[in-house]
């Protein structure tokens, strides 16, 4: 009961923090998010993880190289915060599914 709360609590506090810098923040969570769900269910934990993290740290470099967007930390930290969310909500299941999505609009 008290992991749920805590859960709740970070989901709550992120939530926050996403609405005052921007709604570009919301989009990343919710991708990682999924992301994390879908490539969890076929590569395990630990090749989610990875693969979602590449997703989000290659997004951010080409930012940076294209030039046509801007690279921010505010962003990665938005991609982990949504990997770590998809993690806790797999793990609180007794089944793996194969697609999760969370709106945070």
């Amino acid at each position: 009961m008290i992991k749920r709360f805590c859960f709740f609590l970070f989901l709550s506090f992120l939530c926050v923090s996403l609405a005052v810098t921007g709604y570009d923040k919301f989009l990343h969570y919710s991708v990682s998010y999924t992301a994390y769900g879908l490539s969890s269910f076929l590569l395990g934990d630990v090749g989610g993880f990875l693969f979602t993290s590449a997703l989000g740290i290659g997004k951010e470099v080409w930012d940076f190289t294209s030039r046509r967007g801007t690279a921010e930390i505010e962003d990665l930290i938005a991609d982990f915060a949504g990997i770590i969310a998809a993690y806790h909500h797999i793990r609180s299941l007794d089944f793996r599914p194969f697609f999760i999505f969370q709106v945070v609009f």
